[in-house]
């Protein structure tokens, strides 16, 4: 080739990539505002659905996969104030199960604890059954919840696409009560290399009105209002 030839080639090169590249980020900025959309519609349908059907609802995210699903309660459901308190109740309760041989489980002596493990599962409901996953190029930067003092974060190394083992994943509980009332919940959507690029959602405590922001939003400037301690709640 003469260099004339090669001039044009990349020429031609730079030209393509110039108006490749704004198109692909537009594309990607598209499908970033679609995951956030979809998250804060989820919210609004929740928020009906659980007076509706009269239970609590509760969102799934999993921080290190990107995804979040929906699975349902008994509108008695216990809720916890912070991760370790649940994490403390679910010990306690599979040590009391333990204490049953499999001819008591077996016989219902112990149907009350075992009614209490499956306190949420998923739903057999075509409009909540879908385990939803974000867009490629986008995550979650961090999730917000009042179970945690500060937003929780996802693995640094997120776990192999092949590994389904779950156990070990960062995953936040956001919940919809059975009154219509939410939780406070914060989520941060952004660009896959970019964090400086994305959106919040913000999920008003009680009313569960529902905001986007496209800036970064700190928790406890939104909710610094709110005690730092619930009221206790039995668990049983």
């Amino acid at each position: 080739m003469t260099l004339m030839e090669v001039m044009v080639t990349v020429a031609i090169i730079l030209l393509i990539i110039s108006v490749g590249i704004p198109s692909m980020a537009g594309l990607m900025a598209l499908q970033q505002r679609g995951a956030v959309y979809e998250l804060a519609t989820t919210f609004a349908y929740l928020r009906d659905e659980a007076t509706l059907r009269n239970v609590t609802f509760r969102v799934a995210f999993n921080l290190d996969r990107g995804t979040y699903e929906v699975q349902a309660g008994s509108p008695d459901a216990t809720i916890f104030a912070s991760e370790e308190e649940r994490i403390e109740w679910e010990e306690d309760l599979e040590d009391r199960l333990n204490r049953f041989t499999e001819r008591q489980i077996a016989e219902g002596e112990a149907n009350d604890l075992m009614d209490q493990t499956g306190r949420f599962q998923g739903l057999e409901d075509v409009t909540l059954d879908t385990k939803v996953e974000l867009p490629g190029g986008t995550r979650f930067a961090w999730v917000w919840t009042p179970q945690h003092e500060d937003p929780v974060v996802p693995l640094e190394v997120p776990p192999d696409e092949d590994d389904e083992d779950t156990e070990d994943d960062t995953i936040v509980y956001a919940h919809i009560f059975p009154n219509g009332q939410m939780e406070p919940v914060v989520v941060r959507i952004v660009d896959e290399d970019d964090e400086e690029e994305g959106w919040t959602v913000i999920v008003e405590p009680l009313t569960g009105r529902i905001h986007l922001e496209d800036s970064m939003v700190e928790p406890e400037d939104l909710f610094d209002w709110l005690p730092d301690d619930g009221p206790e709640m039995p668990k049983g």
